[in-house]
């Protein structure tokens, strides 16, 4: 979430300097508003993604695979629980959809996830998380932010995302040190 805000805040700053006039500094300007040192995209060593439940039927002809009880999905990027998952694959046996119902939780080193229901199609990258939907991201401090609602969506590839309605935005404490002068 932090990403995506620092990453909306510099597109917009770059548009509002490419509209004005360019006076020579447009270079420096630039080279201000690009961080030093881009962050690394995170690497991480692929394996095979294991997936364990009580119970597991599979439909030949619809080519999805039923998970239940104690669903758990072991991903070197993650780790899921449900209650259900429902595996969609397309012809050629790859993974098209994920259908995960009841007791949702996904997390990794710094983010968890929380939700009734959720569906990751793999065509438009796009995971729609509704029913007590929550996310919460921790920061290298510990300090916890959340955002909830009755519907997120979120574009994994666009690293952007849509709460609605009723959206919450929770922030640590002394995040809102920025806008002490407006208490005044």
């Amino acid at each position: 979430m932090r990403a995506l805000l620092t990453m909306t805040v510099a597109a917009a700053a770059a548009w509002v300097m490419a509209a004005e006039d360019d006076d020579g500094m447009a270079a420096a300007r630039d080279a201000l508003l690009q961080p030093a040192n881009p962050p690394a995209q995170e690497v991480v060593a692929l394996r095979d993604t294991k997936i364990t439940a009580d119970r597991m039927e599979y439909n030949y002809k619809e080519a999805v695979a039923i998970m239940t009880d104690n669903v758990v999905v072991d991903d070197a990027r993650f780790l899921l629980t449900s209650d259900r998952l429902f595996v969609f694959l397309d012809g050629t046996n790859s993974l098209s959809q994920l259908v995960v119902m009841g007791n949702v939780a996904v997390s990794n080193e710094n983010r968890r996830a929380y939700c009734d229901k959720a569906v990751y199609t793999k065509a438009d990258a796009r995971l729609v998380m509704v029913g007590n939907a929550k996310l919460v991201s921790i920061d290298e401090a510990g300090k916890k932010s959340t955002v909830a609602g009755d519907k997120i969506t979120i574009w994994t590839d666009d690293q952007r995302m849509e709460v609605y309605p009723k959206p919450t935005l929770t922030l640590p404490a002394d995040s809102g040190d920025g806008l002490k002068d407006l208490a005044k």
